[in-house]
């Protein structure tokens, strides 16, 4: 009997590592976080773990306030300490979805351009980072229709302020925002991250997170949810554009990959200043005139009382802690920290360009060399007619075959 074919062997090379080994918690972390959150999920449908893993899913510290015609409002709720448990699920969460995408679309796209590692690691952060951004400027769009951010003008972002309450699905955003950032920690270990990539990667998830967990204490909710989209948006144009240019690198014949890589390129110059200035505008409006209206000379914590329902169509009077941080050295620092993190951004900004320049300069020298090498081309052309052999000249091969890439974004 023949033996079978070699495609239909099966491959006995690979091994599983062991249980407790690192290298099977770094190949099954989604899946090992995927099975905890089924667990507190088990314990919601349990009459007497309910109440408790409650928590880990849905928003606490409700503070809606039920009027005497029985009327139903929107549901608002503050911070507190019960955020954690929600911090926790939804950054087991933001692991879990990080495998799936990472698997089932990144790598199979990886396999495809064939990057090198420098390429690699850069591809798959802006692969996981364009998704996010995404679906938070998409989540920031939807509030802002919902809640009616600028039907009745900039005064919106100030008013009221401190608001009681924030809607079920802010507070979402908030939360999802902090898990995140709070996740791209571990994911250093699991996605094994470059070592000389680790501390760029530290120091903006640090600045993400103290910037969010910031405004979410401070009850800056309206203007930082403005300021956070319009940052995504730019965001998203940069990394689009340089994942068009890791598939033009490769697709070298495409000329469509280059032409998109260049237009998303430009579009990201143009939105980039617009942005910033707008940024710029909107905190200046706001913490300097907006609430300048309401200021208070101390923080306070004032106690509101709070008029809930409870199951049997009774009403429970809480109280509420209240926050107000509208003093103006609160304000001062807050919008001399977001000037100096948009100046911060635009000097990066500028560097960037300047780095772009200087590699387009070298790479002229290069490019004005290719006449003499076709021309020894020709020379070699012609001495192979006449008999030559083709070891008597060594002709090198022009490095500015790949000049024309050099001339988009170093990314």
């Amino acid at each position: 009997m023949p033996p079978p074919p070699a495609a239909l062997k099966k491959k006995t090379g690979t091994k599983n590592p062991p249980i407790f080994s690192q290298e099977y918690l770094i190949q099954n972390h989604g899946d090992i976080a995927c099975g905890i959150l089924m667990i507190v999920a088990l314990g919601t449908v349990v009459h007497a773990t309910s109440p408790y893993c409650m928590a880990f899913f849905g928003p606490r510290h409700n503070v809606t306030t039920f009027d005497s015609l029985n009327s139903i409002p929107a549901p608002l709720f503050n911070y507190g300490y019960k955020d954690l448990a929600m911090l926790f699920s939804y950054t087991l969460i933001c692991i879990t979805a990080h495998a799936i995408w990472q698997e089932y679309v990144l790598d199979k796209l990886y396999k495809k351009l064939h990057l090198s590692k420098s390429k690699n690691a850069k591809f798959f952060e802006s692969g996981q980072l364009v998704l996010f951004y995404a679906i938070s400027v998409l989540w920031g769009i939807m509030l802002f229709n919902e809640e009616a951010y600028f039907r009745s003008g900039l005064e919106y972002l100030w008013r009221d302020y401190p608001y009681t309450g924030m809607t079920t699905w802010t507070k979402l955003y908030f939360i999802v925002q902090l898990s995140y950032w709070l996740h791209n920690f571990p994911e250093l270990y699991l996605q094994k991250v470059r070592k000389e990539d680790i501390p760029a990667r530290i120091v903006y998830t640090s600045l993400y997170l103290i910037t969010i967990l910031y405004a979410y204490l401070t009850r800056f909710w309206r203007i930082s949810l403005v300021l956070l989209t319009i940052h995504y948006l730019i965001e998203i144009f940069y990394h689009a554009s340089r994942l068009a240019h890791f598939y033009a690198t490769i697709k070298t014949g495409s000329t469509t990959a280059k032409s998109i890589s260049t237009y998303l390129f430009k579009i990201w110059n143009v939105i980039f200043v617009i942005g910033r200035l707008a940024s710029v505008v909107l905190a200046w409006l706001t913490f300097w005139f907006g609430l300048k209206t309401s200021s208070i000379n101390k923080i306070t914590f004032t106690t509101a009382p709070v008029t809930n329902s409870n199951d049997n169509n009774g009403t429970i009077n809480e109280s509420v802690i209240i926050s107000n941080f509208n003093t103006p050295t609160v304000r001062l620092f807050t919008l001399a920290a977001t000037g100096i993190l948009q100046f911060w951004l635009v000097w990066n900004f500028i560097q960037f360009h300047m780095r772009r320049r200087r590699e387009q300069r070298s790479a002229r020298p290069t490019a004005m060399t290719s006449p003499k090498v076709s021309n020894k081309l020709k020379q070699k052309q012609q001495g192979l007619s006449n008999g030559k052999s083709d070891n008597d000249e060594i002709v090198d091969q022009p490095v500015f075959a790949t000049g024309g890439h050099s001339n988009k974004k170093s990314n």
